[in-house]
């Protein structure tokens, strides 16, 4: 939980020690960025820094009496906030605001971590904006999101906002490789992840193995199927919603790489799969490649503004096919 330990986020690092040297903490503070990239840990090791007893330059030292309840998640001025079921409730931010009422416990300061913003519900969110509008002295909320734009302006606004970055692919797969996985499955598992650290190493390696070549394998048997099949492979994708995203982001890596074996060779990431994508790259154009890409792109923006996914992937698959 040393800042020295965050993996990829140099410039959020940067930032944050920057402002603990001048001594000139904002009383709210927006992580944004993908899952699995660092914003809570980051969120975590701030809060630590700011009540340790015996810092180590601007990090904490991970031994004092402050640091270790940290770690063990007993420090009472660190209060995490985070969804209950799929939201976070009116009532959970009506708890945290009585507790503000009082000054820090033990430490010198308070800090406020709302992990998942996004998934506040309107009256949550009135009642955060009230919050920020109005700090108590001592504390420091630090609100973690994917985008500015899940949240409210007002909200955003009142937040000094800090973007990170998904870690370099390269670094993941270093990492998945370290953690006992072969290079081509560290490869495609850090791509597929899209620098996501945390997914990647939350992932069954050998079942995902088994899960992609499966995928891959009838992806590339695709324009040989009758339109029945194909309507029923798209069907199978809409029901495996917890592998929705990811299976749209392998196909994708497919088509990718179908273009690359004919501009660049060696940055094709499915290399096991390199004869198969020999052979279904012959005979095809650049931009018939291209429109492969655009459709599968549409079918991602499609599922995220909550379209329906089975008539998104038969559209697709459609136009992969046509």
């Amino acid at each position: 939980m040393r800042f020295d330990s965050i993996i990829g986020q140099e410039r959020p690092i940067r930032l944050l020690t920057r402002m603990l040297k001048k001594g000139s903490i904002p009383h709210a503070l927006l992580f944004t960025g993908v899952d699995g990239i660092g914003k809570q840990t980051t969120a975590v090791a701030l809060g630590m820094a700011l009540n340790c007893l015996s810092p180590v330059g601007v990090s904490a030292c991970e031994e004092c009496p402050s640091c270790q309840k940290v770690i063990s998640g007993s420090h009472p001025d660190m209060i995490t906030v985070k969804p209950d079921g799929a939201f976070i409730k009116i009532n959970q931010v009506r708890a945290l605001s009585r507790q503000l009422r009082f000054a820090p416990l033990e430490g010198k300061w308070r800090i406020i971590i709302i992990n998942d913003a996004q998934a506040m519900n309107l009256e949550a969110s009135n009642a955060i904006l009230k919050m920020l509008e109005e700090p108590p002295k001592g504390t420091v909320i630090i609100l973690t999101a994917p985008q500015t734009l899940d949240l409210l302006p007002t909200i955003v606004s009142r937040c000094q906002q800090i973007a990170f970055r998904p870690i370099p692919y390269e670094k993941v797969a270093e990492i998945l490789l370290e953690s006992g996985l072969d290079k081509q499955t560290a490869t495609t598992l850090a791509v597929s992840t899209k620098g996501s650290l945390g997914k990647a190493m939350s992932v069954d390696g050998e079942k995902w193995t088994i899960w992609r070549t499966h995928l891959l394998e009838q992806i590339a048997s695709l324009s040989i199927r009758s339109v029945q099949p194909l309507f029923a492979f798209a069907e199978t994708l809409a029901r495996d919603k917890d592998r929705l995203v990811d299976a749209l982001d392998m196909i994708m890596t497919w088509f990718r790489d179908l273009l690359m074996c004919k501009v660049s060779p060696g940055r094709i990431i499915n290399k096991d799969f390199i004869t198969k994508i020999e052979h279904a790259s012959q005979g095809r154009s650049i931009d018939d490649l291209l429109k492969k890409v655009v459709a599968v792109h549409a079918a991602q923006a499609a599922i995220l503004r909550n379209s329906n996914p089975r008539l998104a992937l038969e559209v697709m698959i459609m136009r992969l096919c046509s």
